[in-house]
């Protein structure tokens, strides 16, 4: 990569979130380079990979942040999350307690990034069809609920991987182009305003003399 390319390259920060063994390291790992171990070292506090992607002739720098899901260490993931532009939350749709908790995530997301933060959720380990503990259904109503999309994955297989990881990109970069229009229409209203008062004020210049 060269220089000019380094410059124009703009940097997305995306959390995995989701409680212990749910396969936030595995899905990062698949993602980012297309890897798959079958026995993964649980995180301690936090580690990140890397991933270059290119969309509309634009390149963008995305840095996976793998958190942990020990209860010990949740402020450690959630104080990170402030600089976060997006979150994959994920469970395990083999273990009831990990969809569980996705609620309580979605929480202390809004509350440190408000209510229209870009998020996703998966439902993990679909190839573990067998020991299914929480449906599709299930797992859908949760997203309606909140209102975010949502994908069933298997990091083993690769079902969903990319097309969840492109998802949660694009989410992030239609706030960002909301976030510069609303930007730019609240500094047109305040020039409208302070034109108004620079018209008026002259105005009662005029008056005077």
């Amino acid at each position: 990569m060269n220089e000019e390319d380094a410059e124009s390259e703009e940097r997305i920060n995306i959390m995995t979130l989701g409680n212990m063994t749910v396969g936030k390291s595995s899905f990062i790992l698949k993602y980012t380079e297309n890897n798959f171990q079958e026995i993964y070292l649980a995180t301690v506090g936090i580690d990140f990979k890397v991933k270059t992607l290119i969309i509309k002739d634009k390149q963008y720098k995305l840095f996976f942040y793998d958190t942990t899901g020990q209860e010990k260490y949740k402020s450690i993931s959630l104080n990170v999350i402030k600089t976060a532009h997006g979150v994959v939350l994920m469970y395990d749709i083999t273990n009831k307690s990990s969809f569980e908790s996705i609620p309580d995530w979605i929480s202390s997301i809004k509350e440190a990034k408000g209510d229209n933060f870009p998020m996703i959720l998966l439902g993990n380990k679909k190839d573990l069809e067998k020991e299914r503990q929480i449906s599709i259904k299930e797992g859908e109503q949760l997203a309606d609920e909140n209102d975010i999309e949502f994908f069933e994955t298997s990091n083993k297989e690769g079902t969903n991987i990319n097309e969840a990881g492109l998802c949660i990109v694009n989410k992030i970069l239609d706030k960002r182009k909301k976030d510069i229009l609303d930007y730019n229409s609240s500094q047109t209203s305040t020039k409208l305003r302070s034109g108004a008062r620079n018209v008026n004020q002259n105005s009662s210049k005029k008056c005077y003399f």
